[in-house]
C-alpha cells in the first residue's frame, strides 16, 4: 500500500498523464479551484475525503484502493463497518435528546457529522460502553459549543 505522499504524486502523473489540470479535477470534484492542488503541493486535507475518493477514482479511471493508504473493503471501497443499528439508534436518540432537553438544535449537516464522529468511535463496543462514551463525547461537544 502507497503511503500519502506517494498517493499525492501518483495523482498528480495521473492528472497529467489525462491530459487534465489540478483545477478542473478540483471542479469535477465539486470543490473550490484548489483543492487538489493544496491536496498535493500542502498535503490538505492528509486524506481524501470516501465521497472525493470515490469522484476521483473515477475521474482517472483508477481502482480507489489506489487512491488511499486505507484498506477498503470489497464492496464498493467503502470504509465503513457492517452497521451496528442498535448503537446507531442510540447515538441518535441521545443527540435528540441532548438537543430537545437544551432547546437547541444543529443543522443537519453538523448533526450527522456529530453522529458520524461518535458511531466511528463506539460501533464496535457493547451497548453499555456506547452510552458511556456517547455521554462523554456530548459532554466535549457542549464545552466546546460553549466555546466558540
Amino acid at each position: 500500500m502507497d503511503s500519502t505522499d506517494e498517493i499525492r504524486k501518483k495523482v498528480a502523473r495521473l492528472i497529467a498523464e489525462r491530459g487534465l489540470n489540478f483545477a478542473q479535477v478540483s471542479l469535477s470534484l465539486g470543490k473550490n479551484i484548489a483543492y487538489i492542488q493544496q491536496f498535493i503541493k500542502n498535503g490538505s486535507p492528509r486524506r481524501l475525503g470516501e465521497v472525493e475518493r470515490r469522484k476521483l477514482a473515477q475521474i482517472l479511471h483508477v481502482d480507489e484502493q489506489e487512491l488511499t493508504d486505507l484498506t477498503l473493503a470489497a464492496s464498493g471501497g467503502r470504509l465503513s463497518p457492517a452497521l451496528n443499528s442498535d448503537i446507531l439508534a442510540m447515538i441518535i436518540e441521545y443527540i435528540e435528546t441532548w438537543l430537545k432537553n437544551r432547546n437547541s438544535s444543529l443543522s443537519p449537516h453538523d448533526k450527522a457529522e456529530l453522529i458520524k464522529l461518535i458511531y466511528m468511535k463506539t460501533y464496535n463496543d457493547n451497548l453499555d460502553s456506547a452510552v458511556s462514551k456517547v455521554k462523554d463525547f456530548i459532554e466535549i461537544y457542549d464545552e466546546l459549543r460553549k466555546a466558540d
